[in-house]
Parts: structure tokens; C-alpha cells; sequence
């Protein structure tokens, strides 16, 4: 369940790990980084790196230095330094960060903030205001929050 990770430069990093079959209700927090193979709900807060695997699932909030997601997640995304959703993540929630990268295949529905490095960090992603979206064939789409309903593939939320 820990474990520890040789860094370049000779460093040790520590893991905590729930494995796949693993089901956690409640607040998750370390100081080094965290691997979900399993499934959480409640938090997680780390000074270092959150890795949602492709089996993990999560229903929380997530803060940390970086997030990286393979697999679900449902809840706020916060990072100081970076998120990354990979090929085949699923993520239904705001996220904040100051860089963000989104694979092609990624399912996203929610409101992404870059935060400028140095300034403040906001205490939560600004509440959206209704929008209209146009998709790749021109036409308008918002839902009542104004978040856009596709895919980063572009295909429609249920298609």
C-alpha cells in the first residue's frame, strides 16, 4: 500500500496506493504522492502528486501540486502546477491549475480556470455564467450552467 520512488538527482518519493477492489470514504492526506487504482469518496489533499489510474474512481475534491487522470473522477480538480487527463479519463467537475493538457478522448464536463503563477490562488472556480456554445458544425449549445455538453473529441454528452 506504500512505497517509496527513486527520483532522478537521488531523492526518495513516497507512495500511498489504493490498490483496484479498495473502497475509501473519507479524507486522504499525505505528503508525498497518492496512486487510486480503487475507489474514493471524500478528499484527497497532498503537497505532491495525485495519479487517478485507469481503474480508479473518484467522487471528491482533489488538491494538489499535480494531477494526472486515466481513469473517473467527479469533483473539483485543483493544482498548483499542472493537470493532465489522458486518453480515456472521465472527469465531471471544475478544475484549476496553472497548466492543463486534455488528450483527444478525454470526457470533460465543467469550467477550467489557468491560474496566473504568483497571483492568489482563488478560493474556488468562478461560478459560470450561462453561455452559448457553438460545436463543429456551427450550432449553439449551453446547458443551464453554461458549460459546453461535449467531449474533447467533440461528440455529444450521451452519444
Amino acid at each position: 500500500m506504500f512505497g517509496k520512488q527513486e527520483e532522478s538527482g537521488g531523492t526518495v518519493r513516497s507512495q500511498s496506493l489504493i490498490q483496484q477492489g479498495v473502497v475509501v470514504r473519507g479524507e486522504v492526506r499525505a505528503e508525498g504522492d497518492v496512486r487510486l487504482e480503487g475507489t474514493l469518496e471524500g478528499s484527497i489533499q497532498t503537497k505532491s502528486r495525485v495519479i487517478i489510474g485507469g481503474s480508479g474512481v473518484v467522487h471528491a475534491d482533489v488538491a494538489a501540486s499535480e494531477i494526472l487522470v486515466m481513469g473517473k473522477v467527479t469533483g473539483k480538480l485543483s493544482a498548483s502546477k499542472r493537470i493532465e487527463l489522458r486518453k480515456g479519463a472521465r472527469v465531471e467537475g471544475d478544475l484549476s491549475t496553472q497548466a492543463l493538457v486534455i488528450e483527444e478522448g478525454v470526457f470533460f464536463q465543467g469550467m477550467s480556470q489557468m491560474n496566473v503563477p504568483g497571483a492568489a490562488k482563488p478560493d474556488s472556480v468562478a461560478s459560470p455564467q450561462p453561455a452559448e456554445r457553438r460545436d463543429r458544425t456551427g450550432k449553439d449549445h449551453a446547458d443551464t450552467q453554461g458549460r459546453a455538453l461535449y467531449s474533447a473529441s467533440g461528440s455529444k454528452k450521451g452519444d
